[in-house]
């Protein structure tokens, strides 16, 4: 048996939800159950958002995440609050916006990836950079493929954003498994005994539509 307790955290108009709803319904596609519970803060653009996915391959009872497995925190609000236990131990993996979140120093144990700059600089769409990080969780977890990934996000997607959209999420995959430190990462959470499913034969073109 085994269980994957992923929060996500950031403010309204960040996309929290939407990468939540994603990575989920990439899991119930993987063949994994999965919950998601979502909360908001008293302003929808600019208040407090976070979710939580739990992933696993029994009925899940308790959908809320205590302590988490993976944290991914998108501004500094959500990494002053979570950070710390119960919901981080020694054992989480941390994924932070580069832009958004200042670090007291080097922090060797925290994953900051740069978001918002990719989704501005390469893919020319601010709004994109949820779904960069939709890929790269989906790769850290592992149970995930980016096929999988990328269909979830693809029937949430209005017609304009399809494509980048797609893109998107393809680019935070290989931002995680191009990468041999972060490879490393995603060992990290095999002791769950989670599937590290190998996505290598489901390649998926950037910007095919």
């Amino acid at each position: 048996m085994w269980r994957i307790a992923i929060r996500l955290a950031g403010e309204g108009g960040q996309g929290v939800g939407l990468a939540a709803a994603v990575l989920a319904e990439a899991a119930l596609a993987s063949g994994h159950e999965v919950t998601m519970l979502q909360s908001y803060g008293p302003e929808a653009r600019g208040g407090a958002s976070s979710a939580d996915v739990v992933i696993s391959d029994r009925q899940v009872a308790n959908p809320k995440v205590i302590e988490a497995d993976l944290l991914l925190m998108l501004n500094q609000t959500a990494w002053n609050k979570f950070a710390r236990p119960p919901w981080r131990t020694p054992a989480t993996v941390v994924v932070v916006e580069e832009g958004r979140v200042h670090l007291d120093g080097f922090n060797p144990a925290v994953l900051a990836l740069p978001f918002e700059r990719l989704a501005r600089d390469e893919l020319r769409e601010k709004v994109a950079a949820n779904m960069l990080a939709v890929g790269a969780v989906g790769a850290l977890a592992g149970c995930l493929t980016s096929r999988s990934l990328i269909e979830a996000g693809l029937a949430r997607s209005p017609a304009a954003f399809r494509v980048v959209n797609r893109a998107a999420i393809e680019r935070g995959w290989h931002l995680v498994a191009d990468s041999t430190e972060l490879a490393d990462l995603r060992g990290m959470l095999a002791h769950l005994g989670a599937p590290v499913i190998n996505d290598s034969d489901e390649a998926v073109l950037v910007g095919t539509p």
